[in-house]
């Protein structure tokens, strides 16, 4: 059965799921940043 909201997967924006992983990729894609950008950030 199709999303009844287009471009949206309830699934994926469930927090009860996926708080933990949200979390955690937030501080993986800043850690990420951090050793790209120079020391004036």
């Amino acid at each position: 059965m199709p999303s009844p909201l287009a471009g949206m997967n309830p699934y994926l924006e469930n927090p009860e799921f996926w708080s933990e992983f949200h979390s955690r990729m937030i501080v993986a894609i800043a850690d990420a940043l951090d050793d790209c950008l120079s020391r004036d950030y």
